[in-house]
């Protein structure tokens, strides 16, 4: 072999080498960021599990809240239907007991 062709040769084996080793740091820092986004995902997915159930807490303590809320309006509706039935009935007695002021104007 001339030494030519053997320059050649050795420096065809140096670029593969540095070749491979570009590609196995380059596949290296891929698998790392690769570990790096999945992790950051978990994180996230872990973060928005718990804000979903901040929201879901708060939501449930509100329809609670208006539950209740709901509840007294119907005791104040039912409270002023049963006093709106006595005044109706202390009216309708009222009526029904007093002399008829017409006949007294007519007769005088």
């Amino acid at each position: 072999m001339n030494p030519e062709l053997v320059a050649i040769l050795t420096l065809g084996l140096i670029l593969i080498g540095l070749l491979i080793t570009f590609w196995r740091d380059a596949r290296a820092d891929y698998e790392a960021l690769r570990e790096d986004n999945n992790t950051l995902r978990a994180e996230v997915r872990a973060e928005f599990q718990d804000q979903r159930a901040d929201v879901n807490s708060q939501f449930q303590d509100l329809r609670a809240e208006l539950h209740a809320d709901n509840q007294r309006l119907r005791q104040d509706v039912q409270t002023l239907t049963e006093r709106t039935a006595r005044l109706e009935g202390v009216v309708q007695s009222l009526v029904a007991t007093s002399p008829d002021r017409d006949r007294r104007d007519d007769a005088a």
